[in-house]
């Protein structure tokens, strides 16, 4: 039996252009000092002076990509940088939304971090003014509160969380195939293998970087994507210098280009660089 390998750098499927663009965010003076007193954990745990069932690395990694993301996912109660990279991704969404009015273009937002679903599970809370009730925060619901709060129609805005059954899917994505929703937000979970929206598709955003290569090869898979009617797109990725992003970005960039090195049609190697 002969088995061929077939790879992407194989195909030549005519797809559009991507334009890759690095959002860098300053931390906030909360940040700073929030990654301070994760190093002082690390260092704690490092020694062995405390429980792992009461902190260790793997909390303190979580609790840093928390932070790197949106320090308010730590404590509610922290001001909303309007430099943050939350921010920058709004602004960035609501540029592309005002240039691809006039067909509809659409776009995807990557965040596997403050889900809708991990609001349910989530232990900080911010006090509801108007209810007095506990109300989650959410990167999710921020962004969406905010592109409205700039003119961008509700239901034009979708969280793929919301699709919870197969036949709600396939309605969400012919939705957005039609540019009826035209800002859809989603994990790499959710929204990875199987989501083909890419007809209309102009950027994608990047919020947070996935543990894998191979999510962040998913993520962008969904617009490099024959189908897509526009010849350029843009893949914005978002970083909060400073803080766990950094480290991420790089750990993740260097795993891809060793899987690169090897899952190529060019000639084969057997030793590659570490």
């Amino acid at each position: 039996m002969i088995i061929q390998f077939l790879y992407i750098d194989m195909l030549k499927l005519p797809v559009p252009e991507a334009i890759y663009t690095d959002v860098v965010s300053e931390p906030s003076e909360e940040q700073v000092a929030m990654v301070e007193a994760l190093g002082k954990r690390a260092e704690i745990v490092r020694k062995g002076s405390v429980d792992s069932s009461v902190d260790n690395m793997l909390k303190i990694t979580s609790d840093g990509r928390k932070l790197g993301l949106d320090q308010r996912i730590i404590n509610p109660a922290f001001p909303d940088d309007p430099e943050s990279k939350v921010n920058l991704c709004v602004g960035n969404i609501l540029q592309m939304w005002q240039g691809g009015e006039a067909d509809k273009l659409t776009q995807l937002v990557f965040c596997d971090v403050s889900t809708p679903q991990a609001a349910v599970k989530a232990k900080a809370t911010a006090l509801d003014p108007h209810s007095g009730i506990a109300k989650p925060f959410t990167v999710y619901e921020d962004i969406r509160s905010k592109l409205i709060a700039q003119v961008v129609p509700p239901e034009q805005i979708a969280f793929i969380h919301d699709a919870n059954s197969e036949a709600k899917k396939k309605e969400l994505f012919g939705k957005v195939r039609s540019g009826q929703i035209r800002v859809l937000l989603g994990s790499t979970a959710k929204m990875g293998a199987g989501t083909n929206v890419q007809d209309r598709l102009v950027a994608i955003h990047d919020l947070d970087c996935p543990w894998r290569p191979g999510d962040l090869a998913q993520r962008k898979g969904r617009i490099e994507r024959q189908g897509n009617q526009n010849e350029k797109v843009h893949v914005f990725r978002y970083v909060t210098e400073g803080t766990f992003d950094a480290y991420l970005w790089q750990t993740v960039e260097n795993k891809q280009k060793f899987i690169s090195q090897i899952m190529s049609s060019k000639n084969p190697v057997r030793s590659c660089e570490d």
